[in-house]
């Protein structure tokens, strides 16, 4: 309750009463008729002419019934006829600034940093001196107390720091835009309860080498969505983000859970009422649920306004030079392209791309209407998965036929794999020596193979022989893959990116199942349906030149793999390494696929939201409302009349809206007076 602020405006303030509210529960709230009252008038203090009845304060219409149903000058209620009842639609924008985990700009030299707030507890630091790395799973920290020593279950984000970067040092939560380098996610499984954690995964391997690296290491909670919105906190701004698979990854050994022990499968349904289904294995779901936040995002997103920044990410599909990218993070746009609509959710989208040009990559879509975004692209979801072992991608290959095998073989020493009536998928794995070695190998663990696969039939060539599989990479396509050259210690690579000692193809045959024209799919394969391609024939297999310490990458990329029948026969098996397979224990200590809570990115967006309003119209006629039954107006004295109160009466005789002028509104019979009332729904 107060008073209507004393400004210069026309409009009238309505609410819906308590009665009025009631029926509008029922789905009985109509607008019949309307009233004048002027029970806020003294008449008599303006008579002396010293003072304006129009300057009065008048009080904000109040909730319960205001107890009014006829005119001030008791005629009936003024009926509402035609189209002085009508509905108005407008628009509302706003902006809501950057929320997530991270602070500052994503793509500037050292300018964004984690944001402590949404951490655990104040970061720790380890140093190898006093934790020397060596592949282990326990990890000694430095200031263990802080504010916040982990638990079993806690994530652990780790920018690590190769040797190679010997005495780099980084204060406060930075990351460094110019130094990107390989940054995993752990799940605490024990401590010791003072200083040492033990983790899910084995550390990188720096050959126990005891040196001045000094790194930090962040804690979040396992479970964000509980964690982040189920205290009550009013404001969290932090973004969700779910993986959700409905195949079981690659390589995953029958005697293993499959992706129905996943984490995020409960988001399956999200999948399918989109329509992503076949090829599409696996999507991210970009979501804000909040318990507490309020309508943070109003009713939708604006079109063309999406930013969502990956601040810790090593894209491959950079603008930058083969084995020269330094650059770290990559930024969406909903920019480009079209709107479309979804036929299954009935929806609009639109693209989400790494760039606002017309020749941006698309990785995902951003819906508006439902606030949420969806990551396709399947090398950036396996960089975003906790348990990949990179925050680098890959690129895809480009799959071709060849009648012809790799020089020196001929036709006679090696025969064509691909046949008609079968159609192949192609992915590979990069794998680089376990231990480190100066100008060798940084000493990460190994990888999760390349989430892009690729397809082709098979088909023979005009003497009827099988063709050989084919496989090379695009130009360009390695920015963050180092080179002996670029380990040196005098270089401005040296200890950032990642490095490769091996590359090698995983490829599966199927029927094409022409009789029945079914299209094969990803979906279709099992994952034990892959071979490792073996070396017997050396085609697919690539370790670099014999003088290479590490592969480089221009090398690889003018690099062919042939393959044939017997490169593929004498292929094994593939199996997942034991630190990739699932662990259904998602309650304390597991870590598996899927298990991912929270967006470690920051999304901007412009908001709208759609108004409705009933815009209700009625008239003060000039030869009406002249005198009133206010027991302060005389008749011979009093020539005005104001007006101060409109009510709006169903067809009951409710009282179910009540409105009021900024200040009294003067009627005499010279003035014939509209009043527009609008209500916000």
């Amino acid at each position: 309750m107060g008073y209507i602020l004393n400004e210069p405006k026309t409009f009238i303030n309505v609410k819906l009463t308590d009665a009025g509210r009631r029926q509008l529960s029922l789905g009985s709230l109509n607008f019949t008729s309307a009233v004048l009252s002027d029970r806020e008038v003294n008449y008599g203090i303006d008579r002396t002419e010293k003072y304006d009845i129009v300057n009065n304060r008048i009080i904000s219409p109040v909730d319960t019934e205001p107890g009014f149903s006829i005119n001030f000058d008791s005629t009936n209620a003024i009926p509402l006829e035609g189209n002085q009842l009508v509905s108005a639609k407008q628009f509302a924008t706003g902006t809501t600034g950057s929320y997530g985990m991270f602070t500052g700009t994503t793509i500037s030299s050292a300018s964004t940093s984690i944001d402590t707030t949404k951490l655990l507890g104040n970061f720790n630091t380890t140093t190898y001196t006093t934790s020397p790395m060596n592949g282990g799973t326990s990890v000694l920290l430095d200031n263990p107390g802080g504010s916040y020593f982990p638990n079993a279950g806690d994530l652990a984000f780790i920018p690590w720091e190769p040797i190679q970067n010997s005495g780099a040092t980084y204060t406060g939560a930075i990351v460094p835009s110019g130094n990107p380098t390989v940054s995993l996610w752990y799940r605490v499984t024990s401590t010791n309860g003072s200083d040492t954690i033990y983790l899910d995964r084995p550390t990188p391997d720096f050959a126990s080498q005891a040196n001045a690296q000094t790194i930090n290491t962040y804690f979040y909670p396992y479970n964000g969505l509980e964690t982040y919105y189920g205290t009550g906190s009013t404001n969290p701004e932090v973004w969700n983000m779910n993986i959700i698979r409905t195949k079981s990854v690659e390589g995953t050994p029958d005697s293993t859970s499959g992706y129905t022990s996943y984490g995020s499968i409960e988001y399956n349904g999200t999948k399918s009422y989109l329509g992503f289904n076949g090829n599409t294995v696996a999507v991210g779901i970009l979501h804000y649920t909040n318990e507490y936040t309020g309508n943070t995002y109003a009713e939708q997103f604006v079109e063309k306004s999406v930013r969502v920044d990956l601040p810790y990410l090593m894209w491959h599909n950079s603008t930058q030079d083969n084995g020269g990218g330094l650059e770290f993070g990559v930024t969406l746009y909903d920019v480009q392209g079209i709107t479309s609509t979804d036929g299954l959710s009935n929806t609009t989208y639109r693209d989400l791309r790494d760039g606002v040009s017309t020749t941006s990559k698309i990785v995902g879509r951003v819906y508006h209407k439902l606030k949420l975004m969806v990551i396709t692209d399947a090398e950036l979801l396996t960089a975003m998965t906790y348990k990949s072992n990179r925050n680098y991608t890959l690129p895809e290959l480009n799959l071709n036929l060849s009648s012809t095998p790799k020089y020196p073989l001929t036709t006679v020493q090696a025969t064509g794999l691909c046949k008609s009536g079968k159609t192949y998928f192609a992915t590979y794995i990069t794998e680089s020596n376990s231990t480190y070695s100066s100008g060798s190998t940084f000493g990460y663990p190994q990888a999760l193979h390349c989430g892009y696969v690729q397809q082709i039939d098979g088909e023979t060539d005009t003497n009827g022989n099988s063709q050989f599989l084919t496989a090379t990479f695009p130009t360009n396509s390695f920015p963050y893959l180092r080179s002996s050259v670029n380990m040196d210690a005098t270089s401005p690579f040296s200890g950032t990116g990642w490095n490769a000692n091996k590359v090698q193809l995983l490829v599966s045959e199927q029927d094409t199942n022409s009789s029945t024209l079914e299209i094969v799919t990803l979906s279709d394969i099992a994952p034990t349906e892959w071979k490792l391609i073996s070396s017997v024939v050396g085609n697919g297999i690539y370790t670099g030149d014999t003088s290479d310490l590490t592969i480089e990458p221009n090398k690889l990329n003018g690099y062919q793999f042939i393959i044939s029948q017997e490169d593929y026969d004498s292929g094994t098996t593939y199996v997942l390494d034991s630190i990739f397979t699932t662990n259904d224990d998602h309650s304390l200590t597991g870590l598996t696929f899927g298990d991912e809570s929270f967006l470690f990115g920051n999304v901007d967006a412009n908001i709208l939201s759609t108004t409705y309003k009933t815009v209700i119209t009625t008239f003060a006629k000039n030869d009406s409302f002249n005198s009133s039954n206010n027991s302060t107006f005389d008749n011979v004295l009093d020539n005005n009349t104001y007006i101060t109160e409109v009510g709006i009466l169903d067809n009951s005789g409710n009282l179910v809206a009540a409105g009021k002028p900024t200040y009294p509104i003067k009627k005499n019979e010279g003035r014939f007076l509209t009043f527009q009332l609008q209500i916000d729904f």
